[in-house]
């Protein structure tokens, strides 16, 4: 099923390799298609959205994405809707303090999102050099926001 989306600018890449938003004024559109899970974990359909895609700045489909685009196709792929930027995904969620594979992680007051698969991992795009792939929540330089879940 193909979607439209409006794939707004969310994060610039600083010296630290973090995420920080920018201006939706940036948008573009774009055509994304999801197919959505079926049966899988929430970690298989990470890992294989993550092998078909690279990070680029502002990017989303099915090519290239950054944090909030991968966060929000993954999540569309489970049967989730969550919206575009780090923010907007931080208001529309429930923050849990009990984490389970699924939930979204951020960091640094919502500058980066990973889509949290349990044990202490997720699978996120960083930057164009470490990119997208599966890691520990706590190789991101700076201080977990929260956990948030979605229904």
């Amino acid at each position: 099923m193909k979607k439209t989306l409006l794939a707004v600018t969310t994060a610039a890449l600083l010296t630290t390799g973090i995420a920080a938003p920018v201006h939706e004024a940036d948008a573009v559109r774009q055509t994304v298609t999801y197919k959505k899970a079926s049966g899988n974990s929430v970690a298989s359909v990470a890992r294989s959205i993550a092998a078909k895609r690279i990070y680029k700045y502002g990017a989303n489909n099915n090519y290239a994405v950054d944090c909030s685009a991968f966060a929000q196709q993954v999540m569309s792929a489970v049967g989730k809707r969550v919206p575009r930027t780090t923010h907007a995904q931080i208001k529309a969620g429930r923050r849990v303090y009990n984490p389970q594979a699924g939930d979204l992680v951020f960091f640094n007051r919502g500058t980066h999102v990973g889509v949290y698969i349990g044990n202490g991992q997720m699978v996120d795009a960083l930057n164009p050099v470490e990119g997208v792939k599966e890691r520990s929540i706590y190789y991101i330089n700076g201080t977990i926001t929260g956990f948030y879940r979605y229904y």
